[in-house]
Formats: C-alpha cells, structure tokens, sequence
C-alpha cells in the first residue's frame, strides 16, 4: 500500500442531501490518494454514510466526526506538523427579481454573462490551506462541473441499491418512452398544482415515473398545505403506462435506455446527472439557483424546453401546459434533437472524467496541490 499523505483534509457540507452526497463523493476520491479525510457532520447522517464504506478499500482513511474538526496540528498527538486542508459547502447566488417580466430570458441570460464570465452559477466547494499562525489562507474552489459543459453554452453510482419498483417498470418499457417527474427533495407543491401535474401527464398519453413527495421542508407548514392526494380516479387511469413513488434513484432512473426525459427543478445536482446521462430536461426552477440553471439549460446548452418560467413562480401551470410539454419533450422532432444534444454533451463528459481526460486531470491537479 502507498503511503499515507501528510495532510488531512477536513470536510465540512452544509447538512442537506444533495450537498451531502456530493461532498461526499469527493470525499471518496480524496481518500482514494492515501489522504486522510475528516468527515464532519451531524451523527444521524454520519451513521448513515459510514454504511456506504463499510466495505470500500478507501473507508480506512475516511474519518466520521460528529460537528468536531480534527485535531490542530499543533496539539501534541500523532499528527503532529501534519498540515490540515478544510473544504466546505459554499451557496450559489440566486436569482434576483429584476427578471420579473422577462420570458425570452435575454434579461437573465445578459446577467448571467456579467456576473459568471466562465459561466459558473453552479454548487462549488471552496478549500483553504492552514498557516503556521492558525489563520486561514483562502486556496481555491471545487466547482460541480466541467470544461465540456461550461464551454459548450463523475459520479460514482457504485453502492446504490436497486430500487425495483421504478427500474422493474423501466425494463418493461421502449427505449426513450418514458419521462421521469422529480422536484427535489425540498420542494412541496400545493394541492392544485399537484391536480394540475397528475391531469398533464394523463392527457400526454406518455410513460412516466413521478417522485410525489413532501418536501423536507413541509414540517414548516400547516398540515392542510402540505396533503398529498391525487384526482379521483387517476391512479387507475394510467396503470400500467405511469407510477407515483415517493422516492427513486434518480441517477439509475436517468441512466436507463428506457428514460428519454425528466422534468425538474433544475437544483445543480438534478442537471449534472441529466446531462450526464445524456437526458434532456422540461425545466421548472423553484427557488435558489435554479432559474439560472434553467436558463443555462435551454438557452445555451439547448437541452431543454421550459414548462414554467420564472416570470410565471407565483402562477399555476395548468394541465395543458405540462401535456404539451411533456409531448414537445417525448414526441417531436425538436425533442429528439435536444435528447442527440445530451447524449453527444454525455459522451464529452464520460471521456473527461476517464483517466487522461480533463476533468480527471484537473481533479488530479488538486490532489498534487493541496499535498505539495
């Protein structure tokens, strides 16, 4: 075995799924050097993380503490004058509201291009280097992305189980038949908007997978806002050519021959492995950064149709509009041109992000940088 690298690198995620899992994959590939890494967050997701390296050759330098840091290099232990690197989760900036009326987007898109000239509104992980004097110097940012999707204006899915239900449905299905309908895990829609989603997808006569869930968020709420039901009826009308779950494995779900599709919030995350797996998306932002991934997208990487602008937040989208849609998405000419666009953008980054390509080289740059 290589010896272990005089650093340690301390994690420290803002605690919610999609950074967790995130900063943890790098987490992993950090500790795949022989860099001992310092996992820090709270005990209930520490334990569950812990169970996804129980059997990988790397959990051996990955290290859970519970909202503690690692010892200071300069207490006396056994890591004496071992110099530590902290990586955390920083926000994206969000979307002002001086687009209120702004449907083409050129409003936004100008913005965009002023304010991210590298096109980088995206999740970054910013790192920082320790001195001598226990000040912190600022070092560099991580960012959720790469050159082939910045400038065309890697996840590991190995320890996810198999969700049957969703994947059973997907084996049964024609290729590129089916759109996959998720909002994230924060988003709770209101009752009318849920009647409005369930009668669209009816009407397309198109397959589906629907994540309806409460958001994580709904505990905040009264209890009568955040009831789920669906229209009478609904369920037996689409069995068979639909199913709602209340979870899914979204990276398997977008991976799959049978999933042409998928309408989404557009959080970073969602967008990084729909394009990944080379699926084009029916965007509907919520809140946060995701107007301007919406944007990004379908204006500039056009892989994608917009269902609700973000001009249109405070409004309704009825039942016809997801159903045009959804068929403009699954069934025309314009929609298979964008599914061509993300599988080719898909290939361009499976290729980077294999040894010699140049997400992997800038990702290996980082390795030799913090442990110079």
């Amino acid at each position: 075995m290589a010896a272990i690298n005089e650093v340690i690198v301390a994690m420290v995620p803002f605690p919610d799924y999609s950074h967790l899992n995130q900063l943890f994959v790098l987490a992993r590939f950090i500790a795949s050097h022989n860099i001992q890494v310092h996992f820090l967050c709270f005990a209930d997701e520490n334990k569950d993380l812990k169970l996804r390296v129980q059997d990988d050759v790397r959990a051996s330098n990955i290290h859970f503490d519970n909202l503690l840091r690692p010892s200071s290099p300069t207490e006396k232990d056994d890591r004496d004058g071992e110099p530590p690197i902290l990586i955390y989760s920083s926000f994206k900036q969000t979307i002002p509201d001086i687009v209120d009326d702004d449907d083409d987007h050129e409003k936004l898109i100008k913005q965009m291009q002023d304010e991210f000239p590298m096109l980088e509104p995206h999740e970054k992980y910013c790192f920082q280097m320790e001195l001598d004097d226990m000040e912190m110097q600022y070092s560099g940012e991580i960012i959720n992305s790469c050159k082939e999707v910045e400038e065309s204006h890697s996840y590991s899915s190995s320890n996810i189980t198999r969700h049957d239900q969703c994947l059973e449905f997907l084996d049964k299905q024609d290729v590129n038949s089916v759109i996959f309908v998720s909002f994230g895990s924060t988003t709770t829609l209101s009752q009318e908007q849920v009647n409005e989603i369930a009668l669209g997808l009816e009407q397309s006569n198109h397959r589906f997978i629907w994540v309806l869930r409460k958001g994580d968020n709904a505990e905040k709420l009264k209890e009568k806002d955040v009831k789920i039901e669906l229209p009478e009826g609904f369920e037996e009308r689409v069995e068979g050519r639909g199913i709602m779950v209340n979870w899914a494995p979204q990276l398997e779900i977008l991976g799959h021959s049978s999933t042409g599709g998928f309408m989404s919030h557009c959080g970073w995350n969602s967008c990084i492995e729909s394009i990944s797996m080379g699926v084009p998306v029916a965007t509907w932002p919520i809140s946060f950064d995701q107007p301007f991934n919406a944007i990004f997208l379908t204006n500039l990487l056009k892989i994608g149709i917009s269902v609700k602008s973000w001009s249109h937040r405070n409004e309704v989208i009825t039942a016809s509009t997801i159903e045009k849609s959804v068929k403009t998405l699954m069934g025309t000419i314009e929609g298979e041109e964008m599914r061509q666009r993300a599988v080719e953008l898909s290939k361009q980054i499976k290729n980077s992000v294999r040894s010699g390509g140049l997400a992997r080289k800038d990702m290996e740059s980082f390795i030799s940088h913090i442990i110079e």
